[in-house]
């Protein structure tokens, strides 16, 4: 009977140790985004991702797909990424930093001289991100 009792404890503190190796290897899931669909303008494609139901607008410059990619985003797959919001990133003068003084009504920001990239608060989209978890569309963990 001892060995039995043994055997079972010895089993389930096993699968435990096993569970929380494998929780512990999953993406967080707080920074877990839905591509729900991608477009692509000019050199510059445009990502449209939802998280914990919010939209987000990801621009990323295309780039040459032959790198050795591992990973291709995928439309409907969840990816962990880190986003950096555009509206956030003001130029500085001397460690000071401008803000422009329309900066609640950008509507559009400029990638290159024949592109222009603009939000679209009708579908809820407020701000445009980029993140070093994409480059063209190969993902990178």
């Amino acid at each position: 009977m001892k060995i039995l009792a043994s055997a079972i404890l010895i089993f389930i503190l096993s699968c435990s140790c096993a569970n929380s190796k494998t929780l512990s290897n999953m993406p967080k899931s707080d920074s877990l985004y839905i591509i729900k669909s991608i477009d692509s303008v000019n050199n510059w494609y445009t990502i449209y991702a939802t998280k914990n139901d919010s939209s987000y607008k990801i621009v990323v410059k295309k780039e040459n797909q032959n790198l050795g990619c591992k990973r291709v985003i995928t439309v409907g797959q969840s990816y962990n990424l880190v986003l950096n919001s555009r509206k956030n990133e003001v130029p500085e003068i001397n460690g000071v930093k401008i803000k422009p003084v329309n900066s609640l009504d950008v509507q559009c920001y400029t990638y290159d001289e024949t592109t222009n990239i603009c939000i679209e608060p009708k579908k809820g989209i407020y701000d445009l991100y980029h993140t070093p978890n994409i480059k063209g569309l190969c993902y990178i963990e």
